[in-house]
Parts: C-alpha cells; structure tokens; sequence
C-alpha cells in the first residue's frame, strides 16, 4: 500500500487532482472534501512538501542499506570461496591418506625385500663354499684321473711291444715293481694303490713259476695276502689255522677280497699272522 501511496502521490498534476486521485474517491464513494488527497502537492524529488532538504537520517539508513547489500554480497562469495576450500581440503586428506597408506605399503615390502636379500646372500655363500668345495675335488679327481690315463696310454703302447713302464720287470704278464725301500705291509699296500696297482697275488703261480731271482734273494718281500677275522665263513677247509689257538675264526685273504685256498698256495706261508718283513712287491697286468 505504501508503495501504490507513493505513485498516486507523485502521480498528481500540478494545480489538481490526479486521475488516480480520482479513481480511488469514486472507488470509495468519497467526495472531493473526504479526499485525504485534497490538499497534497507535489514536491520535487530530493525535497519533502515543503521543499526543504531530505532527512539525514534517511541518507544514513540508505547507506547502512547499501552497506548491507555490500556485506550480504561478500559473505555469499565468502561462503562460495570456504565450500570450494572445503572440498580441496577434503580432497588433499584423501591423497594424504592415500600417501600413507603407499608410504606403508612400500616399507613393508622394504622390509620384506631386505629379508628376502640377506636370505639370498647367504645361500650365496654357502653355495659358493660348496662350489670352492667342489672344484677342489674336481682338481683333485681331474689329477687322478689324468695319471690314470697317462698309465693306460702307457700300457696300451706296451701291448705292441710286450713292455712295461720304466722301472717295471715284465714277467709272464704281469709287471712287477720291485722296491728297494724297507715299509710295512700296509705301507707297501697303499703305495701300491697311488700307483694303481696291488701287491702281487699269487694264486695263479706255483711254486715254481716265482722269479728265481725273487726265490733266491735273501731280502723277504711282501705279497697281496693277509691274514683277517670273519666269524661268518666256514673255516675248516683253509690252508692256514691260527697258531694261537684251535678254532679261531681268522683266515687268510688276497687283496683283491678272495680267500686263500691251500691248492693254489704259490709262496710258502709262516705259522703267523704278520706276513715277510721286508720291501713290498707291486704288480700290474696288461
């Protein structure tokens, strides 16, 4: 109402009233004397009726008004800037979280990687003990080896030739080393052995088939036999019993793990378990 006041007021014609004066007294059923725009004139604008100067107080009030609007305007882009900083920072604490979560699963691989190493490492060195190891036994193979083929290559260029190796004494197919040195039997066997071969066994000779050279010499030598215990053979028929006592279950053996049997005895036996002191005698056949 306040607003349709104004219009009609500002609406009149000078000297009178205006139409919409008018309208509104017939509307009502007023006169020109009820009219409460009767004595209204009209004023310029920046002036009351009496054309004086506005109110300062209005001019403050529309201030504060447009002060208001200024506020009301910032504060909605204040509060449109804070949303999107909100949704950034939301935003930022999910990468972060994310970040940790990364961060922690890459330590813990870490960690897992350094145990998984340090396991390696070892097994590294203890396959590469193994491997030094094995390359020593290699070596040491390969050398034995290699003397076994050089002795081979030996006695195969004999074969043509009906020879032995230098040093060796061919007799009726075997070759027999005859050693000046003073050992025992068992220093004897396994000198044998380093050079692959065996004290001589004779239960293929009779007793006349040994060297005469061998027979006659007046240094003993050792052969192929010994004398050992295994309770479980038949002792009764060999050729030797132990001369210690009846019964006993000792009996004598080549080296080559048959048994001596008393009619292949080539070399006459003493009644003693130590065999012939003296130098020992090697063989090798073709």
């Amino acid at each position: 109402m306040a607003q349709i006041y104004a219009d009609l007021r500002f609406a009149k014609v000078m000297g009178g009233r205006s139409m919409a004066s008018q309208a509104l007294e017939a509307a009502f059923g007023m006169n020109e004397a009820e009219s409460p725009f009767e004595n209204t004139q009209p004023a310029l604008a920046g002036q009351d009726e009496d054309g004086a100067e506005p109110n300062p107080d209005w001019q403050v009030t529309r201030s504060l008004q447009d002060s208001s609007r200024e506020h009301a305007s910032e504060q909605g882009r204040l509060s449109q800037e804070l949303r999107v900083r909100e949704q950034s920072l939301e935003q930022t604490q999910l990468e972060l979280a994310w970040a940790r979560e990364e961060l922690q699963r890459a330590w813990h691989e870490g960690n897992i990687s350094q145990l998984e190493l340090d396991r390696l490492n070892t097994e590294l060195r203890r396959v590469t003990a193994v491997l030094g190891r094995t390359e020593r036994e290699v070596q040491e193979v390969q050398g034995r080896l290699n003397n076994s083929e050089s002795t081979v290559a030996l006695l195969r260029s004999c074969t043509a030739i009906d020879c032995c190796p230098s040093g060796w004494l061919l007799y009726r197919g075997k070759c027999l080393f005859i050693s000046s040195e003073k050992k025992t039997w068992e220093d004897s066997r396994d000198e044998c052995e380093k050079t692959y071969s065996q004290l001589l066994v004779t239960k293929s000779w009779s007793r006349w088939t040994v060297p005469t050279f061998l027979k006659n010499a007046d240094v003993p030598y050792w052969i192929g036999l010994q004398k050992g215990s295994f309770p479980w053979y038949d002792y009764g028929w060999l050729e030797e019993e132990d001369p210690e006592g009846e019964g006993a279950s000792e009996a004598w053996f080549w080296v080559d793990g048959s048994l001596y049997e008393r009619y292949v005895a080539a070399l006459p036996l003493p009644k003693t378990p130590v065999l012939w002191h003296g130098s020992r005698k090697c063989f090798k056949s073709h």
